[in-house]
């Protein structure tokens, strides 16, 4: 019988031989032997080995209690199998037949197997198979004995992978040294060579000695070809005992040649060994004195930075400074800057910027500073300036300057700028304190309305601490429906018959009114402004539904749109719920959009919207058209019903002659456009006849009445007749 499984012999077994045996030679065989010695033996063998016995087949015919505990089977289940039962499947076929001849050949077979419990653990045998013969040499079978060595199997694959693991550690610690461009080379305490990376030979020039060389350091030094080169003697290589300490750690820079830099480390280790990182950084110091070159302008207008801003505000405290002197920090920033990436591109953004800072640098003093900051934000260092009315001429003269029509491409445009100003030494005398309160006065000229100056006081600040409180009060007063909504009434000109009304919020904070401007600034400031949008729409349509209901005839009824409000994808079916809600239908509404939503970066995406509402009978209007940078593309492109001419114009339709000739022209591209106009600002009658003989369509202002309450707006439409001012 050939036996090649460990299921085919007895290798697995864990109990003395019976004396009981099924096998009668057996029998007869422990019968002639010592019985009280054969006890003993197997009393010992069953508390400290796992002993069975098996046929020549390879049948289990016998078990001790200790095969049955490690193998979890019980004896019933154990005597008559074969091996099988317990076979892990971790030794191939080879192990067993090597097994098998040497225990057939009548040898004693010693070995380790992994075996498999009942319930699929494993475990780990020290095994010795004897066979088992009669007196007179006749094999009956096979006796083992093991002893359970899981344990140490476990240790010894866990001293293994940890051996693996160091072995792993070491090469790739070689594989780093030799990838780490810095020269590194290392000496024992005694100067003996240790060990240099490639890199060192290459920055040096020197060969690639063994790890281990009796080469002493001053040998490796007088063998280099820039020998001058390496570290200092004194500072890597002095014939110092290991109880001197560390050595210096702070690195230093040597120069090889005219274009060639190496920086040096040098160290002790606690070991006493010593290391030297000598690391090229030849491309470091070439760009380092190009930077060094061009630290102090900005890439592209060629002013100067912020770096060099920041240094010479400091030089106004150094200690030889004129403590006398009065300086002047002002901050500009570019209105509208957006609008002009989105119009002409970065590239048309880029050109702007440049003629803005040389404007800027011919419009000051020789000994005055410059500086971009970055993107749209300049800032001009006035030095010696006698007081604040001084500055605020200078100011003034670079508004000036700005506001010059610019040539990009074909185009010509006219920009403008806010500018905040910080006194020195009175406003602060640390660059970031007179930074941060020019920037105060720069949002307090922006809040003003844009173009224009504002010199920093203390009142700058409390006002933008009240901002901050604005901010909490109208988030409060958006979740409580505080805001309330004033309608100014519009006319059409053609039939003397009202039109509709115009929705602007109102709000009253502690029994003031906050201002519209102010209000609408602090929402987009706070990201309030959709919900204030959403709120005052509400409201109107519940003034406009109550007085239709009451028989009156209020028109439509505009408001003011938001690209924040626009973008939303919800917007078209929100507002379009709101207005069946109180029983409107989209002829009811007109929105009014500026013409920064025509410039906006996703304006195809606004237009389609607006589209898609104006097919359900929402008109559109274009609000203060003339004052942006809207063309006639962005006119093509969105749905606009009616044009609306900005105050400013109608203001000056009487004393100026553009201003005249400007709203003639927008009537009639308007007409041509197939697009009706409307005049908002018109407050005394001759306004009204002359933009009625320019064929102006609709009127709104003060002319006709100031913004109203409900009750008042209910009086409006009752009282309404046809006369008009003369």
């Amino acid at each position: 019988m050939k036996l090649e499984r460990e299921d085919e012999f007895p290798g697995r077994s864990c109990r003395a031989p019976s004396l009981q045996t099924q096998d009668p030679a057996v029998s007869a065989a422990l019968a002639r032997a010592g019985i009280p010695e054969l006890r003993a033996y197997r009393n010992a063998l069953d508390c400290a080995a796992i002993v069975a016995t098996t046929d020549l087949r390879g049948r289990i015919t016998d078990v001790n209690p200790q095969f049955c505990s490690i193998s979890e089977y019980r004896r019933e289940e154990l005597v008559g199998a074969s091996h099988r039962i317990v076979n892990s499947g971790y030794h191939d076929a080879a192990f067993f037949r090597d097994l098998w001849a040497t225990i057939a050949s009548g040898h004693v077979w010693r070995g380790d197997i992994r075996n498999r419990t009942k319930s699929g653990s494993y475990y780990w045998v020290d095994t010795t198979i004897a066979p088992l013969k009669t007196p007179y040499g006749r094999l009956l079978g096979y006796v083992s004995i093991r002893f359970d060595i899981t344990d140490r199997k476990v240790t010894e694959a866990r001293l293994l992978q940890e051996l693996e693991r160091r072995q792993t550690a070491e090469e790739l610690l070689r594989d780093i040294m030799e990838a780490v461009p810095s020269g590194i080379i290392t000496f024992d305490g005694d100067g003996r060579f240790q060990f240099s990376n490639r890199a060192f030979h290459d920055l040096f020039g020197r060969r690639q000695t063994v790890t281990g060389s009796a080469e002493t350091a001053r040998e490796l030094l007088a063998s280099s070809q820039e020998a001058e080169a390496l570290p200092s003697m004194k500072d890597l290589w002095p014939n110092r005992r290991r109880t001197d300490g560390p050595l210096p750690t702070r690195p230093y820079v040597k120069q090889l040649g005219s274009d060639r830099w190496v920086q040096v480390h040098n160290r002790r280790s606690t070991s006493g060994n010593f290391v030297s990182v000598q690391t090229d950084i030849s491309d470091l110091k070439r760009a380092e004195l190009l930077i060094k070159h061009q630290a102090e302008k900005d890439a592209l207008t060629g002013l100067c930075n912020r770096l060099v801003l920041v240094e010479r505000l400091e030089q106004l405290n150094a200690p030889r400074a004129d403590e006398t002197m009065r300086c002047a920090l002002l901050l500009i920033d570019l209105d509208d800057f957006k609008s002009i990436n989105d119009r002409f591109g970065h590239d048309g953004g880029d050109d702007l910027l440049c003629v803005m800072g040389q404007r800027l640098k011919a419009a000051v003093r020789r000994g005055d500073t410059v500086a971009r900051l970055g993107g749209d934000e300049f800032a001009v260092l006035l030095r010696d300036v006698k007081n604040s009315r001084e500055v605020a001429t200078i100011a003034q003269d670079l508004l000036d300057a700005i506001g010059q029509p610019v040539a990009l491409g074909a185009q010509r445009i006219v920009t403008s700028a806010s500018i905040g100003i910080s006194m020195y030494p009175r406003d602060g005398r640390s660059p970031k304190q007179l930074m941060k309160n020019a920037d105060l006065a720069l949002y307090q000229a922006k809040a003003a309305g844009r173009n224009c100056h504002s010199i920093y006081s203390r009142s700058i600040r409390r006002g933008r601490r009240r901002r901050e409180r604005l901010k909490e009060h109208l988030r409060t007063a958006i979740a409580r429906g505080d805001l309330q909504v004033a309608l100014q009434p519009q006319t059409d000109l053609r039939l003397g018959t009202h039109a509709g009304f115009e929705a602007l919020v109102r709000w009253r904070l502690e029994g003031s009114e906050v201002s519209a401007s102010e209000l609408v600034s602090v929402a987009e400031e706070s990201g309030l402004i959709c919900e204030l949008g959403y709120q005052v729409l509400e409201k109107a349509l519940g003034v406009m539904a109550r007085m239709k209901r009451d028989g009156l005839a209020p028109g439509h009824v505009a408001f003011n749109a938001s690209s924040a409000q626009l973008l939303q994808p919800d917007f078209p079916q929100r507002l379009m719920d709101m207005v069946d809600r109180h029983g409107l239908c989209g002829n009811d509404i007109e929105i009014e959009v500026t013409e920064n939503v025509m410039l906006d970066r996703s304006a195809d995406v606004i237009a389609a919207m607006l589209r898609g509402l104006h097919d359900r009978g929402v008109s559109v209007a274009l609000d203060d058209f003339g004052t942006g940078y809207a063309s006639l593309t962005h006119l093509k492109q969105f749905p606009i019903d009616r044009l609306k001419i900005d105050r400013s114009f109608v203001q000056g339709i009487l004393d100026e002659k553009d201003d005249g000739i400007i709203v003639r022209t927008i009537i009639s591209l308007a007409h041509s456009l197939g697009c009706e106009v409307i005049a908002e600002g018109v407050e005394v009658p001759a306004q009204y006849r002359e933009l009625s003989n320019l064929g102006c369509d609709f009127i709104q202002g003060y002319l006709l009445a100031k913004p109203m309450m409900e009750e008042e707006a209910r009086g409006y439409l009752a009282a309404f007749n046809r006369s008009w001012p003369g």
